[in-house]
């Protein structure tokens, strides 16, 4: 297989290189837009000689800085009239542009402010914002609501923990960098004036086809998992049924994405593939009601972006085969990939389109030469053996970047997968067809059934698979480095099995040995580490005694109790400290009565005073740990100079800025962990 087979693939690549080279660097200067009018005069001129490498080359750089511009421009914050570079915002004007998602105490929708009001003046603006609106005000926001707003978007916090998912990037790759929690004296409702017909559409099919599973699919766990594989929305699946599915290795199937569009795609392919064989025009009829049934689809999901990007590589694919020219698929898949990083260039850093592509590039490279190691001729068995065979070409490629994002492997999914996509091709045309014909008396009655019960068998199936032992294997954590040296072994591999050529498991082995030597290497550095940690959460207080692979948690009862608590904040630095073992205590238990804790670590003291406390405190402390508003008076301590006075998550916001001041006035070091973010200290 020659590279040069593939051009397309050659300048995605140059373009994803321009790509990250801004997102590593967020380096940017004007004599960019020369070079790229050079790099464009170069080709042109170039085009009239022989030398095939010279225009390769002005190709592949103009290619490069096409994806520095692009993604440079793509930057909200780049520009200069987006909100984020004026100061002084009292009121600001802003539509909303989705629809309302539905949080436990909140309503959340994403608005695009349009004007602002600082000083005196009104100034049009730019940018997004994510705005929550609160239950008890009874007023839930719709596509294309006007809102006058008083105050100024907050900006979204870094992460306050080791390894804590990084919100404040994820939101900054959709554009978006503030958000505003409101209560009802907040905002005016001005009117509706949606900016776009098309999405409004689309978002008035996505609660058209909410309320019609609302109606036939009554149970709850049913209705969640119909709404959330047909149209995307994810509000109702309660954390059980989340939990199960993440166990099952079906967590992909919860948000619909490339794999819903490639199953309805296939059922389409067998219902109506006698038309490519129907003359002259037959393909071309296949063509149109293929696109028009996948563009329907994604119109019912919102638009929502991952349905979108998959509708896109499924009409590249389907139109350069209906052309019938001479193509390559990957070729065609480089296209597609080009086309929408072309328009949005942050989507290279979403894991959807990372996932997506490579389950995509995983299936056309391996279904073809693993169906033919077993050729059944029973027609249901053979039905079953190709889905698996697509299931585990997937799987396979997707593996190390799931788990490098994930941290953790379904041991089932060989078994999983299958099953869960033999359901979803019940319940994705079954769905599809109730919301065109809820209002025909039978009909509707027997397609409502046909969904209710497939969603149960799979509801029951993904809770079967939670069951079984070892179902997920967790606490995994690799580095980049690591990451693409498994793919290179993945890669090696499988051109040896493919090929037969020694060489590929050299280069698989050899690797493989390098990196056991470095997990040697990790492990022994892990299994002598100690370090201990206050940890910064909202509200709460917790700390973590790291020794060897053993890990103590002293929290209060709302931490040790708060599964996605500890999902959120402590899981992947537990991860990668290579902790397996875990022992949670509620610090209540260790608490005396005046409101304190005492324990050591590597030979240094920590105070943690949990309860209201006027007395002045005795004795050599190295670490006072502030929870609960216990010290208002930092006189207390005086006395005892501390290494360092730490403030929890559990304090009030205008008591902290009270210590702040006496701390400066006394001399005294403090931290406050939610301004700050965790602290961490390593023994000697």
């Amino acid at each position: 297989m020659k590279f040069n087979a593939f051009p397309v693939i050659r300048y995605l690549l140059f373009f994803i290189a321009g790509i990250l080279a801004y997102l590593q660097t967020h380096y940017f200067h004007t004599t960019f837009y020369l070079t790229f009018i050079g790099l464009v005069s170069g080709l042109l001129a170039s085009v009239y000689g022989k030398q095939a490498f010279v225009r390769g080359t002005l190709a592949g750089l103009l290619f490069f800085f096409s994806g520095w511009i692009i993604t440079y421009r793509s930057t909200a914050i780049n520009n200069p009239a987006h909100f984020k570079n004026l100061g002084g915002i009292q009121y600001y004007q802003a539509v909303v542009i989705s629809n309302a998602e539905t949080k436990p105490r909140t309503f959340k929708a994403e608005a695009k402010i349009e004007a602002v009001q600082a000083g005196s003046k009104w100034k049009n603006t730019a940018g997004k914002v994510i705005l929550y609106f609160s239950k008890d005000d009874a007023f839930k926001p719709a596509y294309g609501d006007v809102l006058l707003i008083k105050g100024t978007p907050q900006e979204v916090e870094l992460p306050k923990n080791p390894d804590e998912f990084n919100y404040k990037q994820y939101l900054a790759n959709k554009g978006i960098y503030a958000s505003h929690f409101l209560k009802d004296k907040d905002y005016l409702l001005l009117g509706n004036k949606p900016p776009s017909a098309l999405l409004k559409t689309a978002f008035q099919a996505n609660l058209y086809a909410d309320s019609v599973f609302k109606a036939w699919v009554q149970t709850p766990r049913e209705y969640a998992i119909a709404n959330a594989m047909i149209v995307g929305i994810r509000d109702d699946i309660d954390d059980d049924l989340l939990s199960a599915y993440s166990a099952s290795g079906a967590i992909h199937v919860l948000s619909v994405s490339g794999m819903h569009v490639g199953i309805l795609f296939w059922i389409i392919g067998i219902a109506l593939g006698w038309l490519k064989k129907k003359g002259k025009y037959g393909p071309w009829i296949f063509l149109l009601i293929t696109l028009s049934i996948l563009w329907t689809y994604a119109l019912f999901t919102g638009l929502s972006s991952t349905v979108l990007r998959a509708t896109v590589t499924f009409s590249f694919l389907l139109a350069g085969t209906t052309l019938n020219r001479s193509h390559n698929i990957y070729n065609i898949l480089a296209v597609s990939a080009l086309v929408l990083l072309a328009w949005n260039p942050y989507w290279l850093a979403d894991i959807g389109f990372q996932l997506s592509y490579l389950a995509i590039v995983g299936i056309v490279y391996l279904y073809s030469y693993l169906n033919e190691l077993v050729n059944p001729t029973n027609p249901l068995i053979r039905i079953i053996w190709e889905g698996t065979v697509i299931c585990f070409a997937a799987q396979l490629f997707t593996t190390p970047l799931s788990i490098y994002y994930f941290h953790q492997f379904p041991a089932y999914f060989l078994i999983a997968n299958p099953v869960v996509a033999f359901f979803s091709f019940s319940i994705l045309p079954a769905g599809l067809f109730l919301l065109f014909f809820a209002n025909v008396p039978g009909l509707s009655h027997v397609l409502a059934f046909i969904l209710k019960y497939s969603c149960l068998l799979l509801n029951e199936s993904v809770f079967a698979f939670q069951k079984l032992p070892l179902s997920t294997l967790k606490g995994f954590s690799i580095s980049m480095p690591e990451l693409l040296a498994w793919y290179a072994i993945l890669g090696s591999s499988i051109a040896f099995f493919r090929y037969s050529e020694l060489k590929y498991l050299r280069i698989a082995t050899g690797l493989f040995s390098i990196l056991a030597l470095a997990n040697v290497y990790e492990d022994y550095k892990q299994s002598n580490q100690k370090e201990l940690t206050f940890h910064a959460i909202n509200n709460h207080a917790g700390v973590s005694l790291i020794e060897g692979k053993s890990a103590t948690f002293m929290g209060d009862s709302g931490v040790i109790h708060d599964e996605k608590i500890y999902n959120f904040n402590l899981k992947n630095y537990y991860d990668r400290m290579g902790v397996s073992n875990q022992n949670l205590l509620d610090v209540a238990s260790y608490t005396n009565h005046q409101g304190m804790t005492v324990f050591e670590f590597d030979g240094r003291k920590i105070l943690w005073l949990q309860k209201h406390f006027n007395g002045k405190i005795i004795g050599r402390t190295n670490y006072v740990l502030l929870s609960n508003n216990a010290i208002r008076d930092l006189r207390a301590f005086e006395s005892l100079k501390p290494d360092l006075i730490i403030v929890d998550g559990s304090y009030k916001p205008y008591l902290v800025e009270n210590l702040k001041k006496q701390a400066g006035n006394l001399r005294l070091p403090l931290v406050v962990l939610n301004q700050t973010g965790a602290y961490s200290v390593r023994a000697n």
